[in-house]
């Protein structure tokens, strides 16, 4: 198990109430077995550190009765019923006991967890020994004998190193048969806890005279303790988590009975945390009418301190915490003995250097230098519940996702911490597995046909219930990064479901969305697959034509856009749609506007059409009532209609696409199944969730594995790097830019991502030399695959190929595909022999939406699709070699274009480049390469010639024209759109070949001969 703590910059806003002291419990309840008759405590923390003493009472014949937060306690004589006594992992009961054990009537060996064996209290044990109390150790640390009998008293001298041990000593005394004395040696540690337990004895009749500098004090022996009745107080060490998570973060908390923020009115040893957090600038103000203390502020940092730990050494963890993110320099004086508590406290907060901290420790002093935020990352708590909790409430406050070990350490001093934070919406539960996983499980469905059975929104549900905490949604938006879990992530579905019914949104309708990668796509669409309805996504950068055409097509009822994105107001440009005569057809009843603009007031465009109901989508969504039941009688079957998608366009008109909820899902699963993807994996969407590769296989993907899916608003590859390190991003599907621009960000110093273990290159042919170099660089597998709108994909690599095979090809075919390659004639063509590629398998799409006659087109006559591609299969791999449309027939000889796109992006100066036909009169076609330079490079037609001869390719193969231009036409998920270069090079006319030098001669290509393939050849004169 681990704690797993999502991080956030939100406002923490709720009521807590501050449970009562564990300090004054262990002593109430221990001076009370002492006193003979009946003592009553209320007030008792439940921490379990109080449960191992509780424990150890009963052990040695004392009879404590707990109802609640009391406990009566029957107080005399110690008489065990066995003859050892365990002490749990309470340190506080360890020390306390080890003296007080030589009063029962007879032998104990004192026994602890089994870390304990490892605490050395030999300081303890000698002063002791000191006063006649025989307790012993060969290793001086636990077990320890301790021989029954009373302490023969004396002068005892012991280090001031912890507290526990001086109040150890003071408690035994009293029983001893002569006087004693203590006296403090060395740095005295702690003092105000000694203090309490002189306080505590005193109210149960023990007297303990105390010098001015408390270094010394004096006990006389014979006395006896007498019952009393106490009300524990407020514990601040644990009113500090609340006080922590407010001082770091945007805050409205209110934490309930504490009655003061003066340490003077406090009855508590760690009071003085209250002056250091107010020095620090926590804006704490005591609220009567509510009962305790609030924190209100809108994200101020807090200010540097300086801190003799020697007061309050148990504090060292929190306020760590707190000045690793305040303004200027933190000092902490006196920390050694810090070292010595649950586990080495100093060491184990250096943690916080991992998360984007600066603290140093020197032997003496921990310095830290405040920074103003910190990043997520893998922690251990060392068992320390100090540990845990502070730097659990650190990571609250960073970007991404935080993990810590021993997750439940908490339960020993505060058992109510976790749902503390919950009350103040803070976002950390406790998962199952390591806190680095490595069991690799899938989700418990089979078969890629039993996952077909399985609709969009049922995963949701699945998941919501299975493992309600855990983290769901990332949207990573340029100014602010949200988060959801699946619980909240299940309600908000419910929610927007139930605004769609509202709006009279029926099974099998249409629900249009126009917006970027965000929560709310991924709300609404599966709002939409919840109650039957088909969602139709539409992409940001479609402008009125498109969207009009889409819209059209569709039939939609409930169109959703956004209000502002990228500076294009989507909803103005729909109400322009619905103005326009000219589509009245359109058959949209309700416009809901996505509000994408935090802290800028947003109105609804002005809209003539009165059929036409125009609603922002908070407001409408805030009076959404909802009726479980009623939204699971709507729930589709696996076989109805789920998403209506538009295809790219990259080679003319959209056609519409519908899949089926157990296409969809079963195309995920054959994903899964093909790398494999599992339960540890996080998937990163940057492409758009419009198209099919986000849609698929970054959010339904995401449903199906029941991991994080981390969805990015707008491309930008040095956010794209900080957010799959916060989040630890695993798996990205995605296309080759997306691929280019993260090489050239980390190879330009930005820190690799890594978690990502697997890119899968989709949209178009990766270029093999950048696959070779982004797993270099990356340090991820890539891998080469196929797939299209209507199929999903085909074919897939795997981390498990060889390497060339894996990004050097487009994969093999999933399980249950079928690929083939064929001849213009229909005929099988033998393996290696390029033609026609065609598929057939369980996630084809059915048509062409209201246009038989394209699908008749799509299809052969035995069932098989028809890509549209050139391809070659060999061994089982699919390697795609060009487009049917893109072929370039020059004078009877095809240029292989996909060969010398790739030959020619290993050129240096080649930073892109696609190679297309260009008309010609006499030939029909010759090649023109348009290219992207490289930043500061050059390349000229008779270098590109060079190159090409020193690679030894035909030169019927050459390009005939070199065209640079600044970017190459593509769709928004990286396909070239070479229907835009063939217009452009349509008017274009070949550049004359120059002589190139080859061994002793040159050559050049002879035009006037009619099939192309004669050469003429001069003798090469050498300068």
């Amino acid at each position: 198990m681990y704690l797993s703590v999502a991080g956030s910059a939100d406002r923490v806003h709720g009521t807590v109430q501050v449970p009562n002291s564990k300090y004054h419990a262990h002593r109430a309840l221990i001076l009370a077995s002492l006193a003979p008759g009946t003592s009553r405590i209320t007030g008792l923390s439940d921490a379990r550190h109080v449960q191992y003493t509780v424990g150890v009472l009963r052990a040695l014949g004392i009879t404590v009765e707990v109802d609640g937060d009391t406990a009566v306690v029957h107080g005399g004589r110690y008489r065990p019923h066995r003859d050892h006594i365990n002490v749990g992992s309470s340190g506080t009961t360890l020390y306390f006991m080890v003296g007080l054990a030589a009063l029962a009537d007879r032998d104990l060996l004192i026994t602890g967890q089994k870390y304990f064996d490892h605490r050395p209290i030999g300081p303890l044990l000698r002063a002791l020994g000191e006063i006649g109390v025989d307790a012993s150790s060969p290793t001086d640390c636990p077990p320890i004998q301790v021989r029954h009998g009373r302490p023969t008293g004396g002068t005892v001298h012991i280090a001031g190193t912890l507290s526990q041990w001086i109040s150890a000593l003071l408690l035994i005394a009293p029983f001893a048969t002569a006087p004693t004395s203590v006296i403090v040696d060395g740095p005295f540690n702690e003092r105000s806890y000694v203090e309490l337990t002189v306080r505590m004895m005193a109210q149960f009749g023990l007297e303990v005279v105390a010098s001015p500098d408390g270094r010394r004090y004096d006990i006389a022996p014979h006395q006896w303790a007498h019952p009393a009745d106490l009300h524990l107080p407020p514990d601040i060490g644990s009113a500090a988590f609340g006080l922590a998570v407010a001082g770091i973060r945007p805050a409205d908390v209110l934490l309930t009975g504490l009655a003061s923020i003066d340490p003077a009115d406090i009855d508590h040893p760690e009071a003085e945390f209250l002056r250091i957090v107010h020095e620090m600038g926590l804006p704490m103000a005591v609220d009567a009418a509510a009962g305790g203390v609030r924190i209100t502020h809108d994200g101020r940092r807090l200010q540097a301190v300086e801190v003799d730990c020697r007061d309050v050494p148990d504090m060292l963890p929190v306020l760590s915490t707190m000045a690793a993110l305040a303004e200027g320099e933190s000092v902490f004086h006196h920390v050694e003995h810090v070292r010595l508590k649950e586990s080495d406290r100093v060491h184990a907060m250096l943690q916080l250097n991992e998360m984007g901290g600066r603290l140093d420790f020197d032997g003496t002093d921990l310095r830290i230098q405040g920074v103003e935020r910190l990043h997520g990352a893998h922690l251990s708590s060392f068992n320390d519940h100090r540990v845990l909790m502070s730097l659990a409430v650190a990571a609250s406050a960073a970007s991404g996702r935080s993990t810590l070990t021993f997750p439940t350490a908490y339960r020993i001093s505060y058992p109510q911490f976790l749902d503390a934070m919950g009350e103040l919406h803070v976002d950390m539960q406790v998962e199952q597995g390591p806190a680095r996983p490595t069991a690799r499980r899938l989700p418990p469905v089979g078969t890629a046909a039993a996952a077909g059975q399985v609709t969009g929104a049922e995963w949701i549900r699945r998941w919501a219930k299975e493992r309600p905490h855990s983290l769901a949604l990332v949207d990573a938006a340029p100014e602010r990064t949200t988060r959801m879990t699946w619980a909240e992530l299940d309600r908000a579905v419910d929610k927007a479901a139930a605004l769609l019914l509202d709006f009279g949104v029926a099974a099998g309708d249409r629900v249009a969305v126009q917006l970027p990668n965000c929560s709310g796509f991924v709300v609404i669409s599966a709002a939409a697959a919840r109650i039957g309805a088909v969602i139709c996504p539409i992409m940001p950068i479609f402008r009125q034509r498109e969207v009009a055409v889409a819209l059209k097509r569709s039939h939609a009822k409930v169109v959703v856009v956004a209000d502002n994105f990228r500076g294009r107001q989507h909803d103005a440009e729909l109400a322009e749609i619905l103005d326009d005569p000219a589509e009245a057809e359109l058959a949209v009843e309700t416009v809901l506007v996505l509000h994408l603009t935090p802290g800028v007031a947003h109105i609804l465009p002005s809209c003539a059409n009165p059929d036409v109901a125009w609603h922002a989508w908070h407001r409408a969504a805030a009076w959404a009532q909802v009726d479980r039941a009623a939204l699971d009688a709507r729930a589709p079957k696996p076989q109805d209609p789920a998403q209506l998608l538009f295809t790219s366009g990259t080679s003319g008109e959209p056609k519409g696409v519908i899949h089926r909820h157990e296409s969809l899902s079963r195309a995920a699963w054959m994903e899964i199944e093909q790398l494999p993807l599992n339960s540890t994996d996080a998937v990163y969407v940057p492409s758009p969730l419009a198209h099919q590769t986000g849609f698929l296989y970054g959010m339904w993907l995401a449903w199906v594995l029941g991991v994080p899916q981390i969805v990015q608003r707008t491309w930008n590859p040095t956010q794209a790097l900080e957010v799959l390190n916060e989040w630890e991003g695993t798996f990205v599907q995605a296309a080759t830019p997306f691929l280019t621009d993260l090489v050239r960000e980390v190879e330009a110093g930005a820190p690799a991502p890594h978690a990502l273990r697997i890119f899968v290159a989709t949209g178009a042919a990766v270029p093999r030399a950048l696959a070779e170099r982004a797993t270099r660089v990356l340090g991820a597998t890539v891998c080469g695959a196929f797939g299209t709108t209507e199929t999903g994909l085909a074919a897939l690599g795997s981390p498990a190929d060889p390497a060339s095979k894996a990004w050097g090809t487009d994969g093999r075919a999933l399980r249950g595909v079928q690929l083939r390659i064929v001849d213009d004639d229909g005929r099988r063509s033998p393996d290696g022999v390029e033609g026609n590629f065609e598929l057939t398998g369980p996630t084809v799409f059915d048509g062409y939406l209201e246009r038989p006659d394209l699908t008749a087109e799509a299809f052969t006559a035995d069932g098989w699709y028809r890509t549209g591609d050139l391809a070659t299969i060999d061994d089982g791999y699919l390697r795609i070699t060009g487009r049917v449309r893109d072929v370039i027939n020059r004078g009877g000889e095809k240029v292989p274009v996909s060969e010398i796109e790739q030959l020619l992006y290993r050129h240096d100066a080649v930073g892109d480049v696609a190679i297309v036909a260009m008309p010609d009169p006499r030939l029909g076609e010759r090649a023109c390469a348009f290219v992207v330079l490289e930043p500061g490079r050059t390349l000229t037609f008779t270098q590109m010639q060079r190159y090409l001869d020193d690679a030894k390719v035909s030169k019927s193969y050459w390009p005939e024209r070199l065209e640079l231009v600044d970017s190459l036409p593509r769709n928004a998920v990286g396909k070239v759109q070479k229907f835009v270069l063939r217009e452009q090079a349509a008017g274009l006319t070949p550049q004359r070949l120059a002589a190139v030098p080859h061994t002793d001669r040159e050559e050049t290509l002879d035009d006037e001969h009619p099939d192309n393939a004669r050469w003429t050849r001069k003798p090469h004169r050498r300068a």
